[in-house]
């Protein structure tokens, strides 16, 4: 339902004037069991509630049309409140409801004019409220004299108002054109016909020693629902003698004076129109709630925090219980320390003892920063965009200050854009943060400070080792039934009878879990005929052809942030060499264990042939290597047998620093020259709770 405009011209408020539809028996809100209606009929009550005299000198038509094939079908007409019979029955069918209150003229002293209209259907056995609002129609033309007009000049002066573009005294006196003569100062209503669109306006007075003075002049486009004030000043100090001035202000003072036919609670702004959007640094505002019954429930909810306004105390906000049916409320600028920064509405819910229910929301624009949703940050790059509402317009500083621990505070720079919002461009923002932010204007914090946590970076599957299953005698890293992800060179090995890679129950101290990877370099063969085979644990894909074997490194991993390292558990041993096709020259002594990680922009996974040593790539090589992000990689020729976390910095390169990744690569083995079939059969890792860190 739509709320009015309060005037100082009125004597009082027309609260309400109730229009409602029912039905008897089956009524949601309210019981009419003395209601008697034959099959497929409703009921219409109508009532009123007045609370002042503001209704007593105007006339009330209420007309209920029945709609038939887009033809409206006149039904009941009132012409006074009292009339109108407690209940009244309506088959069931569509209607509309046309109320009007006052007269319409083209030019009068006696009051304004409304008129409204709301349709409706009565449905058999359901209750049908009905809310009609009757918009003024009028323009309203106010007369102003100051004092000096009547300490100086004869009495009898007057302004005539006339609907025209041209004054013309004889056709005012002869009625042709409507006009309103002004003695004093006062309002009057007018109604232009359709074709017209200025008034014109005509002072005369007279000064004891200068004579007659004349002042007029026409206002242009006038509107309906508006208010046009003249004011009209004696002056000496004009030159070239005793002038009157005149000035007109035209600035056009929409009106929503609205009367409301409603049987549930109303919400009014005293000197403003709810409909309107306000301002938090703006003065207080007072609200007025009225209700036909007493009424029970009364909140406020704003940014998602719901207000009991007949009990809470609240930062900001006063009630006046004036009595059970009628409350003051008051919003003052303390309040909006509570909202996010941006148009916000405030809703307000009220209902009372016999059921009647009124939630409206009111607009608010409210200075500080908004909340910062996923769409607004971008954690691969750290990037991210604060908005924020500034309503002081007179600020000669505007910055968003954040901080990820509540201590350390970054100020950024907030650039304007339109009708108030400003943006604001961070750096660093990182996963896994409770982020605190602000708008600081002129070095002062402004509004309410927000807080918004990231999401976790996303983490590799089956990282803490603990899936596992078997296939024709294959161990595998990952469940029956899932999608690989990790895998090893089980399938190579199998061929020999050997499994390089498999679950144990050896567990880094302090695993919540029950399983590690245990990687064990072999000697793979068939009747004394095979290879020397690495234990290894791999993000990617295996095939074999004859007795080499292809590792395609890279899976598609969605990365939601950017990682900073690399961190696993493990223990391994590092054997003497004993198995060594020549190949490379480095390839002596001890074994070397090899761990690293890779983030790429790879379209297909990297494939390592061990038939095709051009296929091969060394730690150096990831500095350079196409397509590669970053990278962060270990390399140890001394063994360590006992349970220890490591950690892998990723270095990412600068000439890839605006690329967004594709592919995660993540590699262990006991035998790091194992593409050349070199290592030692005493090589042994396990590794457990991989994790990437962000």
């Amino acid at each position: 339902m739509c709320n009015g405009k309060i005037f100082e011209t009125m004597k009082k408020i027309l609260s309400l004037l109730s229009l409602l539809l029912v039905m008897a028996a089956c009524s949601t809100d309210k019981n009419f069991d003395d209601v008697y209606m034959a099959t497929n009929e409703g009921a219409a009550r109508l009532s009123i509630a007045q609370q002042s005299e503001a209704l007593a000198d105007q006339s009330v038509v209420v007309k209920i049309y029945q709609v038939v094939d887009g033809e409206e079908n006149l039904v009941r007409r009132y012409t006074s409140m009292a009339d109108v019979p407690s209940t009244i029955n309506f088959l069931a069918g569509d209607y509309v409801a046309k109320v009007v209150v006052g007269d319409k003229r083209v030019a009068t002293f006696d009051g304004k004019y409304y008129s409204g209209e709301q349709s409706f259907t009565v449905e058999a056995g359901i209750v049908t409220p009905v809310a009609v609002d009757c918009k003024l129609v009028s323009t309203i033309v106010a007369v102003n004299y100051d004092a000096t007009v009547a300490e100086k000049l004869d009495a009898g002066f007057a302004t005539t108002v006339a609907v025209s573009d041209t004054y013309d005294q004889s056709a005012v006196n002869t009625g042709d054109i409507h006009s309103l003569k002004y003695t004093e100062s006062k309002e009057g209503y007018f109604i232009l016909p359709e074709e017209q669109t200025s008034l014109v306006w005509h002072f005369e007075g007279n000064h004891p020693e200068e004579g007659a003075i004349v002042k007029e002049a026409v206002i242009e486009n006038v509107k309906a629902a508006a208010k046009y004030t003249i004011t009209l000043k004696y002056s000496a100090d004009a030159p070239g003698g005793l002038v009157i001035e005149a000035t007109v202000d035209e600035t056009l003072e929409e009106k929503d004076d609205t009367l409301i036919f409603s049987p549930d609670p109303t919400l009014l702004g005293v000197g403003f129109d709810v409909a309107e959007e306000q301002s938090s640094i703006a003065e207080s505002l007072t609200y007025k709630v009225s209700s036909l019954a007493a009424i029970e429930t009364f909140t406020l909810t704003a940014d998602g925090v719901e207000y009991n306004l007949l009990s809470d105390t609240v930062t900001g906000i006063s009630v006046e219980k004036v009595d059970d049916l009628n409350y003051n409320i008051t919003i003052a600028d303390d309040f909006f320390s509570l909202v996010s920064g941006g148009q916000n509405a405030l809703t307000f819910f009220i209902e009372d003892v016999d059921g009647g229910k009124l939630e409206k929301d009111v607009i608010y624009n409210v200075q500080g920063v908004l909340p910062l949703t996923t769409s607004d940050y971008d954690l691969w790059f750290g990037n991210v965009s604060f908005k924020a509402m500034v309503l002081n317009t007179s600020a000669s500083s505007v910055k968003v200050a954040y901080s990820a621990d509540g201590s350390t505070w970054t100020e950024v720079a907030a650039v304007a854009g339109a009708d108030g919002t400003y943006t604001a461009a961070g750096s660093n923002f990182a996963a896994d943060k409770n982020y605190r932010y602000k708008l600081v204007v002129d070095s002062a914090d402004a509004g309410k400070t927000l807080s918004h946590e990231t999401a976790a970076g996303a983490q590799i599957p089956n990282g803490d080792m603990e899936s596992w299953s078997t296939s024709n005698n294959i161990v595998f890293p990952y469940a029956a039934g899932a999608s690989p992800f990790w895998l090893t060179g089980n399938e190579g090995g199998a061929m020999a009878g050997a499994t390089l890679t498999q679950s144990s129950t050896d567990v880094r101290p302090g695993s919540t879990g029950q399983y590690s990877a245990h990687l064990k370099s072999q000697f793979a063969s068939v009747m004394g005929i095979g290879k020397f085979a690495a234990g290894n644990l791999f993000v990617g894909t295996f095939s074999m052809s004859g007795m080499n074997g292809t590792v395609s490194f890279g899976r598609d991993f969605n990365f939601t942030a950017k990682p900073k390292s690399l961190s696993f558990w493990m223990k391994h041993n590092e054997g003497t060499i004993n198995q060594n096709e020549g190949t490379p020259a480095e390839a002596t002594g001890t074994d070397k264990a090899s761990m690293y990680v890779l983030i790429t922009n790879w379209d297909a996974p990297y494939a390592v042939n061990t038939a095709d040593q051009s296929t091969f790539f060394t730690m150096a090589d990831l500095a350079t290597m196409e397509g590669v992000i970053g990278y962060g990689y270990l390399e140890k020729r001394e063994s360590a047998t006992e349970w220890a976390e490591y950690t892998l910095d990723i270095t990412y390169r600068e000439d890839m620093k605006s690329v967004k990744p594709k592919k995660l690569v993540v590699s262990f083995t006991p035998s790091g020259f194992g593409d050349y079939f070199t290592g030692s059969t005493d090589s042994w890792m396990y590794v457990d709770d991989i994790v990437l860190n962000y």
